[in-house]
């Protein structure tokens, strides 16, 4: 029971709230009082964790490939300069998702769906019930499992982005395209707070979850879904063409 309570909650700390993405909107509304706990870290927070860090490195390596050479010797562009671009567009890229994700949801009515159902001072009891040692390693171990998780999005919705602009890499940088040894580590990352649960039963971390799971439904049940519907990656190319073209990755 206590590994199914945890995979079905775990869904909305992995980042879903942060990543997924919409159209329209770019003024940032405040996420529901309930879920300002559950927030995933910042896309620059994200890059900062050791496997995040890898994945850009990779996408780096790609982009310093299949840059063309006369070009990327014109500009002084080395290694380090395409970690740089790639860690700062998978942090643009990143902002945009969250950004246009928060003004998908609707805070009230989320508010009044999560307090009907989880019953008054559901958000209090949230609070301290994160308090809990338990709970709180658990918080942590799934912050770490955000930042790898969203950083991963990132790096998929780029390179969709760049195959439906039909711009041509050397490679693909995404591990889930590889096949890489680094899905092991990704996954040893992503498992850690189910595992951790299921290792660490006790009546807050049970009861957690249930708010958990009920405050997902309230986000998932209010949110904006035809806008959710309208997005796509290949809008992440006003992001993206720029600085691609600037740094020798497609033709100006």
């Amino acid at each position: 029971m206590w590994t199914c309570i945890s995979r079905a909650g775990a869904a909305l700390l992995a980042g879903l709230i942060g990543t997924a993405p919409v159209s329209g909107q770019t003024t940032p509304k405040a996420p529901p009082a309930f879920m300002q706990l559950f927030m995933p870290p910042t896309p620059a927070e994200s890059i900062e964790a050791p496997l995040s860090a890898k994945l850009a490195d990779r996408l780096a390596l790609v982009w310093f490939e299949t840059a063309e050479s006369s070009c990327r010797a014109s500009k002084s562009l080395d290694q380090a300069s395409y970690q740089k671009l790639a860690r700062t567009m998978l942090v643009a890229v990143g902002d945009h998702m969250r950004q246009l994700a928060i003004n998908a949801h609707d805070g009230p009515k989320a508010e009044a769906q999560f307090a009907a159902q989880a019953g008054a001072g559901a958000t209090e009891e949230l609070r301290r019930l994160s308090n809990d040692p338990v709970v709180k390693e658990f918080l942590v171990r799934n912050r770490d499992r955000s930042a790898v998780e969203q950083t991963q999005a990132y790096l998929e919705n780029i390179e969709r982005a760049l195959l439906l602009s039909r711009v041509e890499t050397r490679a693909r940088a995404s591990p889930l395209a590889t096949g890489d040894d680094i899905l092991l580590d990704i996954e040893k990352v992503s498992s850690a707070p189910l595992d951790y649960v299921d290792a660490n039963k006790s009546p807050a971390m049970n009861r957690f979850l249930d708010l958990m799971i009920i405050a997902e439904r309230a986000v998932g049940d209010t949110s904006n879904r035809d806008e959710l519907l309208k997005w796509g990656p290949g809008r992440l190319m006003s992001i993206l063409e720029g600085p691609l073209k600037a740094n020798c990755i497609m033709k100006p």
